[in-house]
């Protein structure tokens, strides 16, 4: 197994992942679909290479854990997380490529006044939501680059593993992988409130200790980006809350109430050619209603809010669907299978005909 040529294969085609299973061709995601290619992978290939490429640290957590997160670059420059894990059948790893250059966030086809509020903000908390493979890393490190290039901050994230190198433009940036800088996500977020930080980034929000602390952190004045993997705004709220005990449940909905500021939720669709993927999104932007109906435990009520919002700081998933429909950019087809709630959508484009 060359890993270099196939890794310059991915890079080439435009793969966003690479796939190695034992017993089976190396697969490539292109524009969200897999293709083999390749002749098919023995199991002691894959064991051989992982064994060259982990120090005697990591693969004492692959033993322990059956798994492992890391970063991998190849010998042209290529970075790539990768997740090495047991299967049925032995090792199996799965990579997703990073690109080189953080793309410019004017480029990502969000709104101007994301941008606007993203520059503005001093404290809160903005999630960025949606599946894995959406995009959410890529908008993250965006947002962040914009910031730090016109702004003066002191910027720390906690990233397991670290993807995207972050430019320190007029900030300083001090990025900690987690296993190489600091025990976990938790015990970096509790050392950042020591730290002296203006901003800080979770790379993911994955269990309770890691909420608990982000809120925290949010509650003490500062700017915090996360991403969690949830499908819209209003079951992000429902998922924070519902992490934790119905006795800490109340005060968890004052601190949301209190922090939240915005919540970004993404999908890549297919575009018509079938060549590459366009951004479709939810933002939610936290208000007075938003606000009281978090705390009364009204999660139930915000979808009216987007719905109705006159403010032009909320954009429907369903408008933006709409809105590439209408550009040209996807097919209707396409809309409805993503849309969640498609009769919503054809009223939509029906009012704008």
């Amino acid at each position: 197994m060359d890993f270099e040529k196939i890794v310059a294969l991915g890079v080439k085609n435009g793969a966003s992942d690479i796939h190695f299973s034992p017993g089976f061709p190396v697969f490539y995601r292109v524009n969200g679909q897999i293709f083999p290619s390749g002749e098919k992978i023995l199991p002691s290939v894959i064991r051989n290479w992982v064994a060259s490429i982990l120090s005697d640290r990591q693969k004492g957590i692959l033993d322990e854990k059956r798994q492992i997160d890391l970063l991998i670059v190849s010998r042209d420059g290529v970075r790539m997380r990768a997740n090495i894990f047991f299967q049925e059948n032995g090792l199996a790893v799965a990579l997703r490529i990073i690109p080189s250059k953080i793309l410019e966030f004017s480029s990502l086809g969000f709104p101007n006044f994301v941008r606007d509020r993203v520059l503005k903000l001093r404290q809160g908390l903005i999630l960025v939501v949606g599946p894995t493979g959406e995009g959410k890393s890529t908008t993250l490190a965006s947002i962040l680059q914009e910031r730090v290039n016109f702004t003066a901050d002191h910027v720390i994230t906690i990233e397991d593993p670290i993807e995207y190198l972050l430019p320190s433009g007029k900030s300083i940036v001090q990025q900690r992988e987690v296993g190489r800088d600091v025990v976990g996500f938790q015990a970096g977020i509790r050392a950042g409130l020591r730290e002296d930080p203006n901003i800080f980034m979770v790379g993911e929000m994955r269990d309770l200790e890691t909420v608990s602390a982000t809120l925290t952190m949010a509650e003490t004045g500062h700017l915090v980006f996360a991403t969690l993997h949830t499908n819209n705004g209003p079951e992000t709220i429902h998922r924070i809350i519902d992490a934790f005990p119905p006795g800490q449940q109340d005060q968890i909905r004052s601190q949301l109430s209190a922090t939240l500021t915005m919540v970004i939720s993404q999908r890549l669709i297919p575009t018509k050619d079938g060549k590459s993927r366009v951004l479709a999104y939810e933002v939610l932007t936290s208000n007075y209603a938003i606000k009281n109906y978090i705390r009364q435990n009204k999660i139930f009520q915000i979808p009216n809010v987007l719905q109705t919002d006159s403010s032009g700081e909320m954009i429907q998933f369903e408008q933006s669907l709409a809105g590439l429909v209408m550009s040209g950019k996807i097919s209707m087809k396409m809309a409805e299978y993503f849309a969640e709630d498609a009769e919503q959508l054809r009223a939509i484009l029906e009012a704008n005909s």
